[in-house]
């Protein structure tokens, strides 16, 4: 277990626990992304094809369109979204999709960031552990 500094751009209601999907490579929710699954689908992307569904998905920044947090919404609604996102820096527009679904439909999808150092000792964890007060978070190797 490795314990992290991070940020809570937006913080879970209560603590969870949930499973890891890591990246490095930055992604684009609009056409690098299936709403109907919540599989990857850009296939330069290291997880092409896996799915974010009810996973913490840590990615280092977003990349491309404003269309983003429309995408993470609409997978909201759908019930495919990731359970978190983790990131070094949250692209604001990404960060759309989160606000709004929790100021109109109370939806609540946490945000956290982490420095680069932090983001990197996440790589080859399974698991994480948010909290809604304080500034920490928790990264396991096994289930």
């Amino acid at each position: 277990m490795v314990e992290l500094t991070c940020t809570y751009v937006i913080a879970p209601r209560e603590p969870m626990r949930v499973e890891l999907l890591f990246s490095h490579d930055p992604i684009s929710f609009f056409g690098g992304v299936n709403a109907a699954d919540g599989r990857v689908l850009d296939y330069r992307h290291g997880n092409y094809q896996h799915s974010m569904t009810d996973k913490a998905f840590a990615f280092p920044f977003g990349k491309g369109s404003s269309g983003a947090g429309l995408v993470l919404m609409e997978m909201e609604r759908l019930k495919t979204a990731p359970a978190a996102i983790i990131n070094i820096r949250t692209d604001p527009v990404i960060l759309t999709g989160p606000l709004i679904s929790k100021h109109f439909h109370d939806q609540l999808l946490p945000v956290i960031n982490l420095s680069p150092e932090d983001y990197a000792g996440l790589e080859g964890k399974k698991v994480v552990e948010l909290f809604p007060t304080g500034n920490t978070l928790r990264a396991f190797n096994q289930v």
